[in-house]
């Protein structure tokens, strides 16, 4: 039950936060296409886990679950250290702090970890 009520919370947060940030479309960076890109698909992840849905194979969510944990790794370290090799992680469209980065991240742990369970599931002994 918390997977289906969080999916749809999840849900609604990734629609209404890609509804705002469509306008500034063209000035759009690598970051902010990113940030959608990991939202979309953190949410087809969590939707995917709670609904028992097999929208792509274990490789596949294996692979997503990597990418994100290394985006968000990439993340964290740019915005507590401000390494300028890491500069591409950074939106042109609105001024992120260290503090909304984390949020961002911590409402999405459960997605992540529903794409790690569908990617890496227990193997029935």
């Amino acid at each position: 039950m918390f997977w289906k009520i969080y999916t749809v919370i999840y849900l609604l947060l990734i629609i209404v936060g890609t509804l705002f940030v469509v306008p500034s479309i063209g000035s759009w960076n690598f970051a902010s296409w990113e940030g959608v890109i990991e939202g979309v698909l953190l949410a087809i992840g969590a939707f995917a886990f709670a609904y028992k849905k097999e929208w792509f194979n274990k490789e596949t969510w294996k692979f997503i679950f990597i990418g994100i944990l290394l985006v968000w790794i990439a993340d964290i370290i740019f915005y507590t250290t401000n390494l300028q090799f890491l500069n591409f992680l950074k939106p042109n469209a609105i001024e992120h702090g260290v503090g909304t980065v984390l949020f961002s991240i911590v409402i999405s742990i459960p997605a992540l970890i529903a794409i790690y369970k569908t990617g890496f599931p227990k193997e029935n002994s």
